[in-house]
């Protein structure tokens, strides 16, 4: 059953083509990006669209997450290395999660919906969501059903957004991905997050690996000292 599910992640999760990685000590990649863009708004990220709770060991829920034994990860870091479904390696840009199919996404920052694509092949929509305080910097919100906006809206932290693309009756996934068009990089959210909440998000990443790996019984699922930042493999992917 887990073979076939990986293919299903494989298989919707389309492909990203990275070319330069980058990674510096923690948070520079904020810094360096306020400096390089030099805007007069700011680009703050207060959330990460999901839901965490305590893992209940008896029904195996945490906050919007399921746990189950078909899945090999409930959290993909940014970026984690995987192969698409030919088989070609890949690093992810993205912070991928799988939850529950009845859990809202929201939005992760405040912005305007520019754009809404159905992708056909796979039966869902990807969507970005522009930042009016600093538009430079886009979200782009990826595999998503039952959306709850339209091209045009005005979006704030918070508001849902939909549901995750289902993968079984009862688990789907979904990806969050932070772009910035002036210096054409992905960044790993906590690189734009509201300072007085950061350290209670990355808190809530880590415990979600450690209890993955717990229910899993498997402690080198996720490698953290390879992370620059909770949950970030480096600062920052090139997308151009």
């Amino acid at each position: 059953m887990s073979h076939i599910i990986l293919n299903l992640i494989n298989l919707y999760f389309k492909p990203r083509t990275i070319v330069i990685i980058l990674g510096a000590g923690l948070l520079s990649c904020r810094k360096n990006t306020i400096d390089a863009v030099q805007e007069t708004g700011q680009f703050v990220i207060e959330n990460l669209g999901v839901t965490f709770g305590a893992w209940d060991k008896e029904t195996n829920q945490s906050g919007d997450f399921l746990f189950t034994a078909d899945f090999p990860k409930i959290f993909g870091e940014f970026g984690s290395q995987t192969t698409d479904y030919l088989g070609n390696p890949k690093i992810l840009p993205t912070m991928d999660f799988i939850i529950k199919n009845d859990a809202f996404v929201f939005a992760i920052a405040e912005g305007i919906v520019e754009h809404i694509e159905y992708q056909e092949e796979v039966n869902d929509y990807e969507f970005s969501i522009r930042s009016l305080n600093d538009q430079s910097f886009v979200v782009i919100y990826d595999h998503f059903i039952n959306l709850q906006i339209e091209t045009g809206d005005t979006i704030q932290p918070g508001d849902p957004l939909g549901n995750a693309r289902p993968y079984t009756p009862q688990i789907g996934g979904m990806e969050l991905m932070v772009n910035n068009n002036k210096t054409r990089l992905s960044y790993c959210p906590f690189c734009f997050f509201n300072e007085e909440k950061i350290e209670e998000y990355q808190t809530k990443i880590l415990q979600l690996m450690h209890d993955w790996e717990e229910f899993k019984g498997d402690t080198s699922i996720y490698d953290e000292s390879s992370h620059v930042l909770p949950g970030c493999r480096f600062e920052s992917l090139d997308n151009s």
